[in-house]
C-alpha cells in the first residue's frame, strides 16, 4: 500500500512539474511555506483584534484583553519553533517513549487538576494562562508514530504485532483525551496514525481492519453520548431549532450569509455582537466570511490549503532521500493541518457537526498556536537536514 500511495504522490508531482509555470529559484517549498504561515497569522491576528473585542469589552471591561493574550501567545509560539528547530531531528527519533510517557502525564494531569470549561476539562491553568494538552499529544504523536513505523517496519507490514502495538498506544492516549471530553482531537490523532500507517505499506487487510475499528470506535462515542448525537443530528438542519441546539451554526451561517462576495467590511459584523458564541475561537471563520466575503474566505483556504502541499512535498523529498523517520513524520503533520482545516471550515460552513478544532493560525488559542508553529518548525528542520540523500540508507517502502 505504501507503493499505491507513494506513486500516487510521485505522479502529481510529475503532473505539476510538467505543467507548472517555471519560477524563481527563491521561491522554493521553504519560502512559500514560511510566507503562508505569516500571512496567516497577520490575518488571523487582525481577526482575533476584530472578533473578540466586543465580547472582551463586556466580559472583561477591557476591549483589549484577547488582543494582548494574543500577542504573548505568537511571541510564545515563535520561542517555541525557535527551540523546536534547535533540537536535532534524531534527538526526537530517539526518545520518542519519554516524549508519549511526557504526554500521556500530561492527559493525567488534565483530568486530574485541570480547569473546566463548557462542561470539557481540557486545560491546565498556569501562572494565569492555560495548556491544551491535547495539542501537545497531536504533535508527539506524530513523532511517536513517524519513529514506530520505520522502526517496527517489518511487523508494520508483516504482521499483526505490529497493528497491535500501535493500537495499545493510540488507545491509551485517544481514551485519556475521551475522558476529557476531546472528540475533536481523538478523531484528528487517529486519523493522523491511520494515514501514516497506510502510507508506512502496512497491510490491506490491517490497514481495512484498523480504519474499521476507528469508524466503530468514533460512532460509539457519538451513540453512546446524548449531547455528541444531538450535535451531530442538529447540524444537517439547523434552523428546527434555531435558538436551541442550532444556534451556533444558524448564527454562522447568517453571517456568511450577509458577507456576499467581498464582505460587509472589517470591524462591521453584526454576528459578533455576542449573537455567535465562541466568534473568536472555533467560528472566526464565519466572522471573517461576513467581514471579508468569499473573497476572504478564498484567500484565507488557498493559504492553508498551500501550507499543506508545502509539507507534503518536504515530506516526499525526503522520503525519496532516504529520510524515512523525518518524512513520515512531515506526512503526519500534513495530515494534522489538513484535518483541522477540513473540519473547522466544514463546521463554519454547516458541513461538518460543531467541533472544537482551531483553524491554524487564524483562531484565538495560545496552545494551538504554539504546537501548530512547533510543527511548522519541525518541517523546516526536515527541509534543511533532508536535501541530500541519507547516506545511512535507511530502509526504504520505494
Amino acid at each position: 500500500m505504501a507503493g499505491l500511495a507513494q506513486t500516487t504522490i510521485s505522479k502529481i508531482n510529475e503532473a505539476y512539474g510538467r505543467w507548472a509555470p517555471k519560477l524563481p529559484a527563491e521561491v522554493n517549498m521553504r519560502n512559500v511555506l514560511i510566507f503562508c504561515v505569516l500571512a496567516l497569522l497577520c490575518l488571523g491576528s487582525i481577526m482575533v483584534a476584530s472578533a473578540s473585542m466586543p465580547y472582551a469589552d463586556r466580559l472583561h471591561e477591557n476591549a483589549f484583553h484577547y488582543v494582548t493574550r494574543h500577542g504573548i501567545s505568537i511571541l510564545v509560539a515563535c520561542i517555541a519553533a525557535f527551540l523546536a528547530y534547535k533540537v536535532p531531528m534524531n534527538v526526537w527519533f530517539n526518545n520518542t517513549f519519554p516524549l508519549w510517557l511526557l504526554t500521556i502525564g500530561l492527559l493525567a494531569v488534565v483530568l486530574v487538576a485541570g480547569t473546566e470549561v463548557n462542561g470539557s476539562t481540557r486545560w491546565i491553568r498556569l501562572a494565569g494562562f492555560t495548556l491544551q494538552a491535547s495539542e501537545v499529544a497531536k504533535v508527539m504523536m506524530a513523532i511517536f508514530t513517524a519513529d514506530y513505523v520505520v522502526r517496527r517496519a517489518e511487523e508494520v507490514r508483516n504482521n499483526l504485532s505490529g497493528l497491535f502495538r500501535l493500537g495499545a498506544v493510540m488507545i491509551i492516549t485517544v481514551g485519556l483525551i475521551l475522558a476529557e471530553p476531546d472528540l475533536g482531537a481523538t478523531a484528528v490523532i487517529v486519523l493522523m496514525i491511520l494515514g501514516v500507517f497506510f502510507l508506512a505499506g502496512a497491510p490491506p487487510i490491517q490497514f481495512i481492519a484498523f480504519l474499521a475499528a476507528i469508524i466503530v470506535g468514533l460512532a460509539a462515542a457519538i451513540v453512546f453520548e446524548p449531547y455528541r448525537l444531538q450535535r451531530a443530528l442538529s447540524f444537517t438542519n439547523p434552523w428546527a431549532d434555531p435558538l436551541g441546539t442550532g444556534y451556533q451554526l444558524s448564527n454562522a451561517l447568517m453571517a456568511f450569509g450577509r458577507g456576499e462576495w467581498f464582505g460587509v467590511g472589517l470591524g462591521h459584523s453584526i454576528q459578533k455582537m455576542s449573537y455567535l458564541p465562541e466568534a473568536h475561537t472555533d467560528f472566526m471563520l464565519a466572522i471573517l466570511g461576513e467581514e471579508f466575503g468569499f473573497f476572504g474566505i478564498t484567500t484565507v483556504l488557498v493559504l492553508s490549503f498551500t501550507m499543506v502541499v508545502c509539507c507534503i512535498k518536504i515530506g516526499h523529498r525526503a522520503l525519496k532521500h532516504q529520510y524515512l523517520r523525518a518524512g513520515y513524520l512531515a506526512y503526519g503533520i500534513s495530515i494534522i493541518f489538513l484535518l483541522q482545516i477540513l473540519v473547522n471550515a466544514g463546521m463554519n460552513m454547516g458541513m461538518l457537526p460543531t467541533k472544537g478544532l482551531t483553524l491554524p493560525f487564524i483562531s484565538y488559542g495560545g496552545s494551538s498556536l504554539i504546537m501548530c508553529a512547533v510543527m511548522v518548525s519541525l518541517v523546516l528542520k526536515i527541509e534543511a537536514t533532508t536535501n541530500q540523500v541519507n547516506p545511512s540508507k535507511e530502509e526504504s517502502s520505494f
